[in-house]
């Protein structure tokens, strides 16, 4: 039996981070106050990373083809041997403590870009994510994509969706903060300013609008398993081990791979799959040769010093 004031003074209890000026606010102008126009596209050059499978004017409106070309379309953040680990959108005890599990069985960190539209339900699940070490990223609030999709074709976001998404991002950034803003493991902050396009797809305000009201990198990645549809165990280990077809994205696991998986509980073979790959990429598979390591996301010049310190 523990009394109140025990309890009180946990590690494990805590209070809600209080409202003040947010680091990601709708209002903010951080992209497009830098003139001219080459500077805001030079930023978000370097600061976007993107996917094998976003690579024309069609999957990212309003970019032209000479912009598109000089976008990320790779979703790799080095050639080094290491694999960076995400997981996407929002689950139940149950999905996210079999990841936790699995994760903290073989010391691996990984990034849970969070949709945050239900967190509030169960802030504790949230919080815990963050208090073994995983690094916290926003997956907007209500999956808001950044290119809004008719009959099959994508489109530039209007002024109206446009201001939307902003509050939208905002919202979810400010929801993030509230539960995990304040912690820390092993020195490094949980919430990062990290963010993850809803589909991948981007169009050009889209993707403007996110660096703008404050994130600092958006990050897609080269391996998008598709695990929630996923209906074969031997088949999604296959994939991971030793590349999908074109039916999956045709998707190969290489060095410096940002893999892409879900949280969700219809990803039911997930945390299964990873606790016979994880140990594989380790040692160096066939499809990955060579001692391997999975890291903590962190996209830009900091990327290279984490992986030497490992």
């Amino acid at each position: 039996m523990k009394t109140v004031s025990q309890l009180k003074s946990s590690k494990d209890c805590y209070s809600f981070n209080e409202q003040k000026r947010e680091l990601v606010e709708a209002g903010k102008r951080n992209l497009t106050k830098l003139k001219p126009y080459w500077r805001e596209f030079a930023y978000m050059k370097q600061h976007y990373v993107g996917s094998n499978f976003v690579t024309s004017p069609v999957k990212m409106p309003g970019f032209d083809y000479w912009e598109t070309n000089r976008l990320d379309q790779v979703g790799r953040l080095t050639n080094d041997r290491v694999l960076f680990l995400t997981f996407d959108d929002w689950g139940s005890d149950e999905s996210i403590n079999k990841l936790l599990y699995v994760l903290k069985k073989h010391h691996v960190k990984a990034t849970f870009f969070v949709l945050t539209e239900n967190v509030d339900k169960n802030p504790n699940l949230l919080r815990a994510i963050a208090a073994d070490g995983h690094e916290i990223a926003s997956h907007s609030d209500s999956h808001v994509p950044l290119a809004t999709s008719k009959k099959g074709a994508y489109h530039n976001l209007t002024a109206k969706e446009t201001a939307a998404m902003r509050k939208d991002l905002a919202k979810s950034y400010q929801k993030l903060n509230k539960y995990v803003g304040d912690v820390q493991v092993g020195g490094k902050k949980a919430l990062s300013l990290d963010f993850r396009p809803p589909t991948l797809e981007v169009s050009k305000k889209g993707l403007e609008a996110a660096f703008d009201v404050g994130f600092q990198y958006a990050v897609s990645g080269d391996v998008s398993t598709n695990d929630y549809e996923q209906t074969s165990f031997q088949k999604y280990l296959h994939d991971l081990k030793y590349g999908s077809g074109k039916d999956n994205n045709d998707y190969k696991v290489t060095n410096g791979s940002v893999i892409v998986m879900h949280m969700l509980e219809n990803a039911k073979y997930t945390a299964q799959v990873l606790d016979i790959m994880i140990p594989v990429w380790k040692k160096g598979a066939t499809a990955l040769p060579g001692l391997t390591s999975i890291g903590r996301l962190i996209p830009g010049k900091e990327q290279k010093k984490a992986i030497k310190k490992r």
